[in-house]
């Protein structure tokens, strides 16, 4: 069954560029998020497949902190980013079919570092679509103290980037002029938003994981199915630790695969 967006919901989509949906996933698909996700954290470090990528957390510790690239091994997962309910959904919000562009988990556990301010578009460019939307879906409850998402009101679909500092994060006397609004929210929730909204997330100072998965979806009128050629570039310029060749220069490719991102630039 299609869901239904009220007048509300696409009029705050409008102003602001997102919107938080709290009944867009069944009771099954909530209460079976954090199983699924367990099932991938279990995978190995494999070449070729799925891409587990690493932080050193506060701890001076190699910790995971993502993982890309896996809804081709996982059903249920599957059927939650590209299922017909869900991109029916993305596609009223673009005012055209949607497609999926890639997909991630971040999984934020305690000691994890946070995630500067920033927009997702400049990661994109290179691909010469200029419009995407992300769904987060949480797995687990995302607060102030695990480091929820936080967003700046009233910048919707504005295709415009902003300034940057070296990391690719927004310049910082940018970010200290904007009024951030954190999104808490519980399991199974959505948060959708468009590819130029400035977001940022702090470090999980809790005791608990803040999981949560991102699914980005760009325009089919924008190149088509783009997610294999996404993954095989970001693979060559920027892969997961596993398929690193010793010694070898990655920083090109992280500054385009690793914008504001806590994940490690090189192998340790």
């Amino acid at each position: 069954m299609h869901y239904q967006l009220n007048e509300e919901q696409i009029k705050h989509w409008k102003k602001h560029g997102f919107i938080t949906l709290s009944d867009f996933f069944s009771t099954h698909v909530k209460h079976n998020l954090g199983q699924w996700c367990d099932e991938l954290t279990s995978w190995p470090e494999t070449p070729g497949k799925w891409m587990k990528y690493f932080e050193t957390n506060q701890l001076a510790a190699r910790q995971l902190c993502r993982v890309e690239n896996f809804i081709d091994y996982h059903q249920e997962l599957d059927d939650v980013a590209r299922g017909e309910r869900t991109l029916q959904l993305v596609s009223e919000l673009m005012g055209e079919p949607a497609v999926i562009f890639k997909e991630k988990i971040n999984y934020k556990f305690p000691n994890g570092g946070g995630f500067k301010p920033h927009q997702d578009a400049p990661a994109f460019v290179s691909f010469n679509q200029k419009f995407h939307i992300t769904m987060m879906v949480a797995i687990d409850d995302c607060t102030l103290e695990n480091g929820c998402l936080q967003v700046v009101t009233g910048g919707a679909n504005k295709p415009h980037i902003l300034s940057q500092e070296k990391d690719g994060s927004i310049s910082a006397d940018i970010a200290a002029q904007f009024q951030w609004t954190p999104i808490e929210c519980k399991t199974g929730d959505v948060i959708l938003f468009d590819s130029y909204l400035p977001h940022y997330s702090e470090p999980n100072r809790s005791k608990g994981s803040r999981r949560a998965i991102f699914i980005t979806y760009n325009k089919f009128s924008e190149g088509g199915a783009m997610r294999s050629a996404y993954y095989a570039d970001k693979r060559e310029k920027f892969p997961p630790d596993c398929e690193r060749i010793p010694n070898k220069d990655y920083s090109a490719g992280a500054a385009i695969y690793n914008v504001a991102n806590p994940i490690s630039p090189m192998m340790e």
